[in-house]
């Protein structure tokens, strides 16, 4: 590198230290502008990021914010595609030990149940244990002590008002429509 392109570098680099860098605050999220994305109230954000920031705005083609495309699938950086998540209920029992079992209800939570007095409903209506049960990365499921799968199925469509089709139960570690 020769001497008068290190002074150039140098020159730039100092006018750059010098000047005070200015930062624009959302009003709505009140995050600097660049990270509005990442507040969770984007959509109250656009708004104001496409009239004020005109440039911040192109980072939409550059893969920098998450878009929705028609399928209300979400597309990610490199583009990529999340799917949402399906609606349904899957039913399993599992063996505890010995002759006990377990009946694991997931996705009541998307069908507008409240779990815990779901959890308590079944309780009283099935003479049993049943509990709400925390799992990473899968989201939160009811524990019912005993073999209650059938009584569920049955139970469901009706008292709960899950539609048929969303109901599946776990046959061999496969997932099999409830109702055919």
């Amino acid at each position: 590198m020769s001497e008068e392109a290190a002074e150039a570098a140098d020159n730039v680099l100092d006018e750059l230290l010098e000047k005070p860098v200015t930062v624009q605050y959302c009003p709505s999220c009140s995050f600097p502008a660049e990270y509005c994305e990442f507040s969770g109230k984007l959509e109250e954000c656009k708004p104001w990021l496409e009239t004020q920031l005109a440039e911040l705005t192109d980072l939409r083609e550059k893969g920098k914010i998450k878009k929705k495309t028609e399928d209300g699938e979400k597309e990610l950086p490199g583009g990529k595609k999340k799917k949402k998540k399906e609606v349904e209920v899957v039913v399993s029992v599992s063996k505890r030990g010995g002759r006990k079992h377990i009946t694991n209800i997931k996705g009541m939570d998307m069908f507008g149940h409240k779990l815990d007095e779901l959890a308590k409903a079944l309780k009283k209506q099935l003479s049993c244990g049943a509990a709400v049960v925390s799992n990473p990365g899968q989201g939160d499921s009811i524990d019912i002590q005993g073999d209650v799968q059938d009584t569920l199925l049955d139970r469901l469509p009706g008292k709960f008002k899950v539609p048929k089709e969303a109901i599946f139960k776990m046959e061999d570690k496969a997932k099999v429509p409830a109702y055919d």
